[in-house]
């Protein structure tokens, strides 16, 4: 089989030199993938990876690192449109939201004084919305100079790759993750099983951000048929993840 594991973080780009990304560290992904490649079931391991996500400690992996969500949907895209992937393992943390514009309060001053020139209290959100995506924003090609005292950052959604995924691939065991913070695990397990749902996964990763220090990584593996196996360290997860797809992939193929 084929597998593609994604880890890491993305980071979007403020300007030439600053961004902003997550506390992602590629750890479980890189494990997951050396437990791919000790399984032997393994015929290719394509790992897709943040500029600072752990790589594997093995040859076996054919690693491409990506920087922002962009680069991460055009990566996908070249491989899944020309070579077989039969399992997905999407463990990297990628962004919510990228920087469409920097802009200063002068010039969302300006943009707001030009919105609300005209039209009554109820038009004033419609207006102001407008004038956040309308701002000229300052040039991000180089370094923004450090004497402006306040930026504002105007985010936009990144498109959601595991969506991507399914569509790329629909025939591809997909392992997405639903990470919450410090949430019932009712609450966990029903944001996982929207996710396996949505998504056509074949397995969800349920945890909380609570629950990880280091290794030590509390986390629920939830199937198709709802039923969950918990694990209690990264190394516990790779495992299971890697037993799983392999067990799943022999029984799609009898």
């Amino acid at each position: 089989m084929n597998v593609l594991i994604t880890a890491g973080a993305t980071a979007e780009r403020i300007d030439s030199v600053r961004s902003i990304t997550n506390d992602a560290t590629g750890r479980l992904g890189s494990l997951t993938a050396e437990c791919f490649a000790k399984s032997g079931r393994a015929e290719r391991i394509f790992y897709l990876c943040g500029k600072t996500a752990r790589r594997p400690e093995t040859a076996r992996a054919e690693i491409t690192v990506i920087e922002d969500t962009a680069d991460m949907e055009r990566a996908a895209r070249a491989l899944l449109g020309n070579t077989r992937i039969d399992a997905i393992v999407h463990s990297m943390a990628v962004s919510d939201y990228r920087v469409r514009s920097v802009v200063t309060p002068a010039l969302l001053a300006d943009s707001l004084a030009a919105a609300l020139a005209s039209g009554g209290a109820g038009e004033i959100r419609e207006r102001c919305g407008a004038a956040l995506e309308e701002a000229a924003s300052v040039q991000r090609d180089k370094k923004i100079s450090s004497a402006e005292k306040h930026l504002i950052l105007i985010l936009e959604s990144t498109p959601k790759i595991i969506s991507l995924f399914h569509e790329l691939a629909p025939r591809a065991l997909l392992v997405g993750f639903k990470l919450l913070d410090r949430v019932s695990r009712e609450e966990l397990f029903e944001a996982a099983r929207g996710l396996l749902e949505k998504n056509h996964c074949a397995f969800v990763l349920a945890n909380d951000a609570g629950d990880i220090h280091g290794d030590t990584h509390s986390a629920y593996l939830i199937d198709r048929n709802k039923k969950a196996r918990r694990c209690g360290t990264k190394q516990e997860i790779a495992a299971a993840i890697t037993d799983r797809v392999i067990a799943a992939f022999y029984e799609n193929k009898e």
